[in-house]
């Protein structure tokens, strides 16, 4: 009997999802580097969320990107909180570990940065404030 390796599963979790556009943008960026995987959006109740993000690791999840309204609670379910999303307060990121452990990151502002330095290359903080518009 041949062990055929598991196809890698990633999504995003939120309650509602259905507007997310999440699994369209990863689902191309797959197809267009020719990577095995799956990328579901999956609906979560708050009061589920805990059961749920303990078990998706055994279906073949390795990570899961988060919305609303489990930004904030997901620190409490992770057992390793990066600093930066211990500061921020949240975590957009999980990382299922091969260890058991459920890793929690968030990207939002290293990626906020990184925008801003890419359109806005002359603006400093002392420059004032900045505004983000957007649906999500």
């Amino acid at each position: 009997m041949i062990d055929h390796p598991r196809i890698p599963l990633a999504g995003v979790i939120g309650h509602p999802i259905a507007h997310s556009r999440s699994p369209a943008l990863h689902g191309y960026w797959l197809k267009r580097y020719g990577l095995k995987g799956h990328y579901i959006p999956i609906d979560i109740a708050p009061n589920d969320l805990p059961d749920l993000i303990r078990t998706l690791p055994r279906l073949g999840f390795v990570g899961l990107n988060v919305t609303i309204p489990h930004k904030e609670a997901i620190l409490q379910i992770a057992d390793i909180v990066t600093d930066r999303a211990a500061l921020i307060g949240a975590a957009n990121t999980l990382i299922f570990r091969k260890d058991g452990k459920i890793h929690a990151d968030n990207t939002d502002g290293s990626g906020f940065i990184a925008n801003l330095r890419q359109n806005a290359p002359h603006w400093a903080p002392a420059s004032g404030p900045a505004v983000v518009l957007g649906a999500g």
